[in-house]
């Protein structure tokens, strides 16, 4: 469903068994980020794309064990991407379907930063 979503970057994190990447969101126009001081960055792609903020990085997840070893970090990290594999790795149960696998290949977008101060 298309429609403007909001909620804060605290809100997207999930409390996985294991630690891992959180709070994607995929056909994503634009994305805001914007402080209580008025401040605020927004991120546009031509074409759909896929979004998240954390106050994790993707080293703190790989060296976690569980969500205790986890402290957030008072700056967000934003990612970016064209396009997210489906669930399923084939490690502990069924491989995604073909249709969510992203196949090797050269791809391309493009986006713009936008800040206010």
């Amino acid at each position: 469903m298309l429609a403007r979503y909001h909620g804060t970057v605290t809100d997207q994190y999930v409390p996985y068994i294991v630690p891992q990447e959180h709070g994607n969101k995929t056909d994503v126009r634009w994305m805001k980020l914007h402080n209580r001081k008025g401040s605020e960055v927004t991120f546009a792609s031509t074409k759909p794309m896929n979004a998240s903020a954390s106050h994790y990085t993707a080293a703190d997840f790989y060296g976690a064990k569980h969500t205790s070893d986890l402290d957030p970090r008072p700056e967000v990290h934003v990612n970016l991407d064209l396009a997210q594999r489906g669930l399923g790795t084939g490690s502990c149960g069924p491989d995604a379907l073909p249709r969510y696998r992203i196949l090797p290949g050269e791809y391309q977008f493009d986006f713009t930063v936008s800040p206010k101060v």
